[in-house]
């Protein structure tokens, strides 16, 4: 009787034996396996708009790359003015009776209305690098949509309150007859020290929501979609009309 073949080394053809593998080696079956696991998985982290596709920053730690900065430093130029504009929206609510409130002439609001406001580029810098991720995992641990929507709205309301008493402690001092010579709210309900107030906090809130909520996604697309050389140029030109803006 002739030698039995052994199973899965080889088939004889033509007088000679060929070796041929049934199975995979396991390393490379392991290996492909965990590619292909990989590849199944969605990574469902929040991320922020400043972001290009293919750069990593969920947040301001996690950043490093130009076009997070470009993108961030245009985010913050463009809503210290725009903040200004939606400042005077809301002093002219208040001259015209629709809103509680005293009426001042003489303020900052109506010199110029080109000026930055810095400290709504820095409520916009917040909506970006915290409250949208925050509002994103409100959405995966909510039920619904009215639920992560409230408690984003409550959130982004108490950050820009705050972000609105700490700018009051730097720069909204008391002068020497006890005025405030920025703002004051002591004549309205429910404020603190005349820097915050309950109106304009829900104020905040519903500007901060309407940013976190419906600007940030126009935001990110936006970035992806126009090209970098003119972010780049958009970038410089931004910074340097901020820059004379600041220095008038």
């Amino acid at each position: 009787m002739g030698r039995p073949q052994p199973r899965g080394r080889g088939r004889p053809l033509g007088g000679g034996v060929i070796p041929v593998q049934d199975t995979l080696p396991s390393s490379i079956a392991a290996s492909q396996g965990r590619s292909a696991a990989l590849s199944s998985v969605r990574d469902t982290r929040p991320r922020s708009p400043l972001a290009l596709p293919g750069a990593s920053a969920t947040c301001l730690g996690r950043a490093g790359t130009w076009a997070f900065w470009r993108n961030l430093a245009l985010c913050f130029c463009v809503f210290s003015v725009v903040g200004h504009w939606l400042e005077i929206g809301y002093c002219t609510l208040v001259r015209l009776g629709l809103l509680p409130g005293t009426y001042d002439p003489a303020s900052q609001v109506w010199a110029g209305w080109l000026d930055p406001f810095c400290v709504y580029g820095f409520g916009a810098v917040a909506c970006v690098l915290l409250l949208r991720p925050l509002k994103a995992r409100l959405q995966r641990r909510l039920p619904g949509g009215v639920a992560p929507l409230a408690a984003s709205f409550v959130v982004n309301m108490l950050v820009c309150v705050g972000i609105e008493f700490a700018n009051g402690l730097l720069f909204n001092q008391p002068l020497a007859d006890g005025s405030l010579p920025l703002w004051d709210y002591r004549d309205l309900p429910c404020n603190f020290q005349g820097q915050v107030c309950l109106q304009t906090a829900l104020a905040f809130g519903i500007v901060s929501t309407f940013m976190t909520w419906v600007v940030c996604p126009c935001l990110e697309t936006l970035f992806a979609r126009v090209p970098r050389r003119a972010l780049d140029a958009a970038f410089a030109v931004v910074v340097a009309w901020f820059s004379l803006l600041l220095a008038l």
